[in-house]
């Protein structure tokens, strides 16, 4: 019973220590060369390696027992390499390898180069560890050899894993303070604003009708009815709307009766000029008045006749709610609805000031609707307003008519998006900081 004690007290005693001179290792070649070397004083063995995963290489040894270096061409390097890469260690466990799986020739020369009992103890505490200490002897592995093995494992994988943190940090760091590297991201940026990019601009834009005809007031006076409804196809002469026609009734009865009372004297005067000289004389200005009251007669007719307003050709009719027309005032030359061609159609822009650079006749415009936006549609710039008016969104903007390349079915009037304008092509720094640039200018007069 005391032998036993004391045989555990010297394995403790020397786990003690390994793991005190593990956590003096001052680099990651000297933890494995511990790993390897000085581990066989806790567990016993004849045989060390640590194998790791280097990924496109596929699995290496980076350390041996009982040599300095790794001789890669040696025999039991790749021996060893060649049978780790045929079984694959998997799990988080320690366990004892067998030669199932193997090829003809690794289990040939097994007895050879390496003793029969192969202990394979996980370094690392990931799902998948990609280092593996190889720890190989003559006696079978006991449970307790197996238990020390893997408590050594976790001490010497958490100790090579702070190396590879504290190793990768330091590469970073290292390579953030590269001059080097500062100098070739200026160059790449620099490279990169020089890329010549095409200058665009974004705006609300709308399908309106191409050359409407105007349906106006033809004088003063009150809307009565609208006698079709918006957006609907009318044929030629059709009634569209009616205005009120008391005030024109009664223009054309006071004209009328104002020209019989003209009639009226100057057959009064014709009869009395064979006896009266005054009578004679005053023919012609009582001829003259008759034909102007024949005038006012005829407009007043013209006028009562444009009460209804009617289509001088078919088309869609294109005005707002109809309610909104009854019984509203309106002067001549009024617009009251428009006429249009639904088949001829263009595009409305209403570009900002600040993107007026990309206005250019012939420039190429790409029109995105709410409606369809992943089916935009190709026009270019028509025509460009001389000014910049103010919108109803209190938008200083020009009015950019866009004529389309295209006439695709789903396009109608009324059809509203956002329409891309594309002007020259200029250096990706200018279109990144062209408007920061033009605000700066204007705050501080640079």
């Amino acid at each position: 019973m005391s032998g036993t004690n004391q045989f555990d007290t010297s394995k403790l005693s020397a786990l003690f220590d390994v793991e005190h001179r593990i956590r003096l290792a001052e680099s990651p070649e000297a933890l494995r060369y511990i790993a390897v070397n000085e581990s066989r004083r806790v567990v016993d063995y004849q045989q060390a390696a640590i194998v790791e995963d280097a990924g496109v290489t596929g699995w290496q040894v980076t350390a041996l027992s009982n040599v300095p270096s790794v001789d890669r061409n040696s025999v039991y390097v790749q021996w060893l390499e060649h049978v780790v890469a045929k079984g694959p260690p998997t799990g988080r466990e320690a366990y004892v390898l067998d030669d199932e799986g193997l090829d003809d020739w690794s289990r040939g020369i097994w007895q050879e180069i390496c003793p029969r009992h192969v202990l394979m103890v996980p370094l690392d505490t990931s799902e998948r560890p990609g280092t593996w200490l190889w720890l190989a002897r003559e006696t079978p592995w006991r449970a307790a050899d197996i238990n020390l093995a893997a408590h050594l494992g976790e001490v010497q994988g958490h100790a090579l894993g702070s190396f590879r943190q504290t190793r990768q940090r330091s590469r970073l760091r290292g390579w953030l303070k590269s001059r080097r590297l500062w100098i070739g991201l200026v160059i790449v940026i620099a490279v990169i604003l020089c890329i010549p990019v095409r200058l665009s601009a974004l705006a609300p834009a709308e399908i309106v009708a191409k050359d409407p005809l105007i349906v106006a007031a033809p004088m003063d006076g009150v809307v009565d009815q609208v006698l079709v409804d918006p957006n609907t196809m009318v044929e030629a002469d059709e009634p569209l709307v009616t205005l009120q026609d008391i005030e024109a009734k009664a223009r054309f009865q006071v004209a009328s009766e104002t020209l019989n009372v003209a009639d009226a004297r100057y057959d009064q005067a014709l009869q009395e000029s064979f006896s009266d000289a005054d009578s004679r004389a005053s023919l012609a200005a009582l001829d003259a008045e008759r034909d102007l009251r024949e005038v006012e007669l005829e407009y007043a007719r013209q006028q009562l006749d444009q009460i209804v307003l009617k289509a001088n050709q078919a088309g869609l009719v294109i005005f707002d709610d109809p309610n909104d027309w009854a019984g509203r005032p309106v002067r001549t030359g009024e617009r009251i609805m428009q006429l249009a061609d639904p088949e001829r159609r263009r595009v409305r822009v209403e570009l900002p000031v600040d993107d007026a650079l990309v206005l250019m006749a012939g420039a190429p415009v790409r029109l995105f609707l709410d409606s369809r936006p992943l089916s935009p549609v190709e026009g270019h710039v028509d025509r460009v307003s001389y000014r910049p008016v103010v919108n109803e969104r209190d938008q200083l903007v020009y009015h950019v008519s866009v004529a389309l390349d295209e006439s695709k079915d789903f396009l109608r009037i009324g059809l509203r998006g956002t329409a891309r304008i594309s002007g020259d092509r200029v250096p990706l720094a200018y279109y990144l900081f062209r408007r920061p640039l033009a605000g700066l200018r204007q705050s501080v007069g640079i």
